[in-house]
């Protein structure tokens, strides 16, 4: 499995941790209604995969407007994911708005594609980044029809996290999301096999969960996020003991 390079720069401070992180989740995609108005391939996801146990999913969240958009790059471009954040400073100091913009990677039609990762309220101030890409000759897959399909997206993500226990974190910018520690490094259906597990096992069961890896000076820490609005920190022990048992 191809893994995101993670920026190595990570500061320490209060003792919070902050840095460029690389996430990577299993997806259900599809061509997003924004794709055919901007001419290149747009696809969007739901924002909670996986957030509810199989039983009992409502059906009102699978309409939710807040998902994100995937829009989709042709060809490897080397630094891809360096030009993107950079350029997505440029774009926002020169035009003052805030863009939640993450450079990442997923399949599409059995092939690897780097992408760009925002939100999709955002997306009526995209023009003038993709703009600005184009000029480094970064280009674009064209608007085409296809299938939902299921996909393990990458995208490399700005955190700030402070620690609450051992091994447990909160996110500084978001009280629904927490990260786990676990020792060393799984492969992603490993970790998808153990999220399985723990949702079978443990009575904290609703939430969505991310691999996550955070390169630090000595070492790389490796995560499991997850996102529940129904946790508290009291469950949290809990799924960690759960994690340590079947890792």
């Amino acid at each position: 499995m191809y893994v995101l390079d993670i920026l190595k720069h990570t500061t320490m401070k209060n003792n919070n941790m902050e840095g460029y992180a690389c996430f990577a989740e299993r997806l259900d995609v599809a061509v997003s209604p924004f794709s055919k108005k901007n001419g290149v391939l747009i696809l969007e996801s739901d924002p909670e995969p996986g957030y509810f146990s199989k039983s009992g999913f409502p059906e009102n969240l699978a309409h939710a407007s807040d998902h994100h958009l995937y829009i989709i790059t042709k060809y490897p471009v080397a630094c891809f994911q360096d030009w993107v954040i950079q350029h997505s400073f440029d774009v926002k100091n020169k035009l003052k708005i805030n863009l939640h913009i993450s450079p990442g990677q997923l399949t599409f039609l059995n092939v690897q594609h780097n992408c760009i990762r925002m939100r999709t309220q955002e997306i009526s101030s995209i023009k003038p980044f993709m703009d600005d890409l184009k000029k480094l000759d970064i280009q674009f897959v064209k608007h085409t029809k296809m299938q939902p399909v299921k996909s393990i997206v990458h995208f490399k993500k700005h955190i700030e996290i402070k620690p609450i226990s051992e091994g447990i974190f909160t996110d500084v910018n978001d009280k629904n999301r927490h990260f786990v520690e676990f020792p060393y490094s799984v492969e992603f259906d490993r970790f998808e096999e153990m999220v399985e597990s723990i949702k079978n096992n443990c009575n904290f069961n609703m939430f969505n969960a991310a691999l996550v890896t955070l390169a630090r000076r000595d070492r790389v820490m490796n995560f499991i996020a997850i996102y529940s609005k129904d946790c508290d920190e009291e469950k949290l022990p809990e799924f960690k003991y759960y994690l340590d048992k079947h890792i």
